[in-house]
């Protein structure tokens, strides 16, 4: 269990690393590593089920492809783009058009890459237990060399990933031919080409021909693009207790993500694929509601006010808490119904069942990410603490005593009470 912790601490840096690429281009607040890949993993799990591949690995891969970058940081556009400078006319154009390399170069530069990627995933993952260490690194690996159809789907998707972002913050002139040309080259899958010509129609508004049965890619490239605004979403809980740029809904689902993949190994009687599925459905809602607390109809209007009923936990009757549970509910999950009504008919129901299952804790899923998701706020707070020392917890120590009751959990908070004191 400390092992894990340990790990998560340290993965925990790619929630405030920045994407190397989009300082270059000097984006204002670009997204961070942990954000690319939760929407990568939400494109893996969408088109993943529509390719019929095995989802559980499909996502691990996805989840698992930057983790090498905690200690080697955002490396793939220094080998191409370090001595250029976005504000030069010159290199600007270099930009749009794209970094060309001769073959004999590219795979030079791809091999020093992959060395350099694979030594930092090796010394991240060195002290956890046998098994778990061999799973995230074969996972990575698969990723990286594309042994089998989920690995080489997860590669293509993130260059897919990489291209929508481009195209966000840059727009389809700004965003040039260079993102483009690396799709080009990099995406083979039929069904992926597909997505990439409604990419086209999208944001070019361009006439496309698809076959027939990929049809539902257009309403799936929307979801894609709605869920990315949660990749700048700060979390209300983190804004209100005064953490200047805290962690963005999207962060706290990768790391939900990553803790329902390394805790949920010990819960053999759960659905792995179901478990990892859950956590990325878990507060997508709030695209349409905002970022919200359990708090917010009883918290005061001023600052300091709202904050200091924060740092206790607020306490209310059972009546007074089944109700705002309903009212709450009912909100969230109309705006699912609103976000998922264009996905076709079965891909909503699954995705509304998913939530509806971690909102009420009633699966052994819901039940046992519920406890996770507490201990995820847990320990972003006792990180926040380690910076801040006059930052309170005590309130969040609470909700998690009473909220834990699984042996997993509860020596999961054993050893953060170990760990921070």
């Amino acid at each position: 269990m400390r092992e894990n912790l340990d790990f998560l601490i340290k993965v925990h840096k790619l929630k405030e690393t920045t994407r190397t690429g989009w300082g270059i281009w000097r984006i204002k607040n670009p997204e961070t590593i942990a954000e690319h890949t939760f929407r990568v993993c939400f494109l893996a799990f969408l088109l993943g089920k529509k390719k019929g591949l095995n989802l559980k690995k499909v996502i691990q891969s996805s989840l698992s492809h930057d983790l090498c970058e905690t200690y080697a940081g955002d490396a793939t556009p220094l080998f191409y783009y370090q001595k250029l400078d976005v504000r030069k006319k010159k290199d600007r154009k270099i930009l749009l058009k794209g970094i060309r390399l001769l073959e004999k170069s590219k795979k030079r530069r791809s091999q020093i890459k992959f060395e350099r990627e694979k030594k930092s995933l090796l010394k991240l993952v060195a002290p956890l237990e046998k098994d778990l260490k061999n799973k995230i690194f074969l996972c990575w690996l698969d990723y990286e060399r594309g042994f089998s159809p989920e690995g080489k789907f997860a590669k293509q998707i993130d260059w897919i990933e990489n291209l929508i972002q481009s195209l966000e913050y840059l727009g389809p002139k700004e965003s040039g031919s260079g993102w483009w040309e690396i799709a080009e080259e990099k995406v083979y899958d039929p069904l992926l080409l597909d997505f990439l010509a409604f990419i086209q129609k999208k944001f070019y508004k361009r006439k496309i021909k698809v076959r027939k049965e990929n049809k539902d890619l257009e309403n799936i490239l929307d979801f894609i693009l709605s869920i990315g605004r949660l990749k700048g979403m700060p979390r209300l809980y983190w804004l209100i207790r005064g953490v200047k740029k805290p962690e963005t809904v999207a962060g706290h689902i990768f790391t939900l993500s990553l803790m329902a993949w390394i805790f949920g190994r010990e819960k053999k009687e759960l659905d792995m694929e179901k478990l990892l599925k859950m956590a990325l459905c878990h507060e997508i809602t709030a695209v349409s509601t905002g970022d919200t607390t359990p708090y917010d109809e009883i918290l005061p209007e001023k600052g300091k006010e709202r904050r200091k009923t924060l740092e206790k936990l607020p306490r209310l009757l059972k009546k007074e808490k089944a109700k705002k549970f309903f009212i709450n509910y009912k909100t969230e999950k109309n705006a699912l119904l609103k976000l998922t009504s264009k996905l076709g008919l079965s891909l909503p129901k699954e995705i509304i069942q998913l939530w509806h299952e971690y909102r009420t804790r009633s699966s052994p899923e819901g039940y046992f990410l519920t406890q996770l998701n507490v201990l995820a706020v847990l320990l972003q707070a006792l990180l926040y603490r380690e910076k801040k020392k006059n930052f309170s917890v005590g309130a969040l120590w609470e909700w998690a005593l009473e909220i834990c009751d699984d042996p997993v959990t509860t020596n999961l908070m054993e050893e953060m009470k170990r760990k921070f004191y």
